[in-house]
């Protein structure tokens, strides 16, 4: 057993490594954008390829070790209870199954054996490698084996403090992570994976652990896309719950078997996400709060069902960020909470949900803090300090994380949006990345302000949508309709030039690797294709950069923001 265990933590280290050059790899892909800068692409390609295949070497000799070990493997208790053993040989086979399944995956080998296409491969590789489900069958291993008392512990002495958990980065990222990945633990109650994953960080055993899904309490919550989870826990005495909030990026539900099926659900669940994103945070409306009324009931469910005296802690991640601030600022709901990449608050949707929650001068104050009539926005520490004290207090028991470049952050530029508490801001050293996280700086409130009402129309056109192809069908049509409009109105002075900006913006932020020009007033009628008329009228359009798209989100979502967390934060 203990040549296993090590054997265990040796493969649990080997994804952790593979999973931090991924990183590195994708820290590396601006040098792509440009033909200067790739040229430092050779040497870090060697380095990142001998990692890499040293690392893939050894997953597949720990993998295949693993499995004979555990093949082998005799315990007391497998007579007790004969599942055991099988449960431990299936979670083997099945590391073993999509290792084997890299291996044979053929990657297209490059055209041109450029060095920017090599990296490409790279990235490829390493994400084919699925770490995290090759985290989750590794987990479900461990969480077998401390169940049935088969994994020997080493608790610590002092007992459990307050909070320890909640300050510990890697419990906070794993616990977020684990809402996207349950398919993966359907054998097991997520209170198995929840003590397994606390002995692993603080080694010591939780005296009571409960999960609170809100789908399953309130039926209202899957019709509106609310995605939470809370955990009651008890460890030396110390009462804490933790709810998560869910980001809005897609989620596969991989239990589902029919891809087409699979497909559409992640599509309804991400609209369902952007409708109240739009409606709510972009736009500040009541159109679609149903997510916030939920969050709402949910928090006061828990208050009325989990042990008294329990310090209740927030953790989201992007959407998830945006409840925990907004709850905090409506309910006081927390102890105290993080956030990772958070979407912010906007101030409008707290005046339509809650108005008594400040007085009539107070809402006109912040509103006038806030709004963009000057032809600005931008939250200076000057602006915050006036912010702060029209609030009731100044919520330090909130941290908000992020990567200072997240396109999260775009969002904090709109009208009436703001951020409680602390603001940690963390970015890499001497790096070149080319998303820009200040719009205002190439936009003006009149292009912002159209920005919003494209989005608002759109997800008011798709509120007749009953099922995800609708969505898919109708939100290309209305592009198209809106497409159309741009070319008949484009020699007008104000279309041409909220176009270049736009434009010009998406080009600076790297989403265009061609720099667009100013549209000339002549227009092609003779094509009656759309968008070939418009990829000839404006030939940058072909430069659309997917790569920039994929490199932003992956530094969004939880896999790519978490390496930032080990840096020293710039703190607001």
């Amino acid at each position: 057993m203990r040549e296993l265990l090590s054997n265990l933590n040796r493969l649990n280290h080997i994804y952790d490594q593979l999973d931090l050059l991924d990183f590195r790899a994708h820290q590396n892909f601006p040098l792509t954008f440009n033909k200067e800068d790739s040229k430092k692409l050779l040497p870090q390609n060697k380095r990142l390829y001998f990692s890499y295949a040293y690392l893939n070497k050894e997953k597949t000799r720990l993998t295949n070790l693993v499995l004979n070990q555990i093949i082998d493997l005799r315990a007391e208790q497998f007579s007790k209870d004969t599942t055991i053993h099988p449960q431990l040989i299936d979670k083997a086979l099945k590391l073993k199954n999509l290792d084997q399944t890299h291996h044979e995956t053929n990657f297209n080998v490059p055209s041109r054996n450029r060095k920017i296409n090599k990296l490409k491969q790279l990235i490829s590789m390493i994400e084919d490698e699925q770490i995290n489900p090759c985290r989750g069958y590794l987990n479900q291993i461990y969480v077998i084996l401390l169940l049935n008392d088969l994994l020997p512990l080493k608790l610590r002495d002092e007992p459990y403090q307050a909070g320890e958990l909640l300050h510990d980065v890697d419990f906070r990222t794993k616990l977020l992570q684990f809402d996207y990945d349950r398919y993966l633990y359907q054998e097991f109650r997520p209170e198995n994976y929840l003590k397994f994953l606390i002995y692993s960080r603080i080694q010591r055993i939780p005296d009571y652990i409960r999960s609170y899904d809100v789908r399953d309490i309130f039926p209202e919550a899957s019709e509106c896309g609310f995605s939470s989870i809370a955990y009651e826990i008890s460890i030396d005495g110390i009462k804490e719950c933790y709810v998560t909030f869910k980001g809005t990026e897609a989620n596969v539900d991989q239990s589902i078997r029919s891809r087409s099926k699979r497909f559409e659900k992640s599509i309804l669940e991400n609209y369902k996400d952007w409708d109240y994103n739009v409606n709510s945070i972009l736009i500040g409306s009541t159109k679609e709060n149903r997510q916030l009324i939920v969050a709402q009931d949910f928090l006061r469910y828990l208050n009325e069902h989990i042990a008294s005296q329990s310090l209740v802690y927030g953790i989201g991640h992007s959407l998830g960020g945006h409840f925990v601030q907004t709850l905090q600022l409506m309910d006081n709901s927390f102890d105290a909470g993080y956030t990772l990449n958070s979407a912010p608050i906007n101030l409008k949707l707290i005046h339509h949900v809650k108005p008594d929650l400040f007085s009539e001068d107070v809402w006109k104050k912040l509103f006038e803090l806030t709004n963009d009539t000057d032809g600005t926005k931008f939250i200076t520490p000057t602006l915050n300090s006036e912010i702060k004290k029209q609030l009731p207090r100044d919520y330090p028991e909130i941290i908000n994380e992020c990567f200072e470049q997240d396109m999260t952050q775009v969002f904090y530029e709109l009208p009436f949006t703001i951020w409680i508490g602390q603001k940690w801001e963390y970015n890499l050293s001497n790096w070149k990345y080319p998303f820009k996280n200040h719009p205002r700086a190439y936009l003006s409130s009149g292009e912002i302000h159209a920005y919003q009402h494209f989005f608002e129309e759109l997800f008011a056109y798709l509120s007749s949508s009953d099922n995800s192809r609708q969505v898919v069908r109708n939100s290309l049509g209305f592009i198209g309709a809106r497409t159309k409009v741009l070319r008949n109105t484009i020699g007008e002075q104000e279309t041409a030039k909220y176009f270049f900006d736009y434009s010009n913006y998406l080009y600076q932020s790297g989403l265009f690797m061609d720099q667009p020009q100013m549209v000339s007033k002549k227009f092609i009628h003779q094509n009656n294709s759309i968008f070939k008329g418009s990829l000839r009228e404006w030939p940058f359009l072909r430069s659309l950069n997917p790569d920039m798209f994929s490199l932003a989100t992956y530094f969004h979502v939880i896999d790519g923001a978490k390496h930032f967390l080990n840096r020293t934060p710039h703190k607001l």
